[in-house]
């Protein structure tokens, strides 16, 4: 197996949440690289997190997150006819 490579970076835990949840919602597994550092040091500690992907998977991940998640008007309502 080939080594995990990383597509995001990020101080922020819950950014790199979102974004495996948006891989993963396009079926692409990713990895969480030093998510649990915080656990188990005994004072909070500015940490990068990293998310990984198989680098087959490398560029698809990248357009995933690249893409513009926003919501337009006619996104939020659908008139009932």
């Amino acid at each position: 197996m080939s080594e995990l490579v990383p597509v995001f970076q990020s101080s922020y835990l819950y950014e790199i949440e979102l974004a495996k949840t948006k891989l993963a919602s396009r079926d692409i597994p990713s990895y969480i690289k030093n998510e649990y550092v915080n656990n188990i040091a005994v004072y909070p500690i500015s940490q990068n997190y990293y998310l990984l992907v198989n680098p087959l998977d490398f560029e698809a991940a990248e357009i995933v997150l690249k893409e513009n998640d926003e919501l337009s008007e006619t996104d939020l309502y659908t008139p009932l006819v």
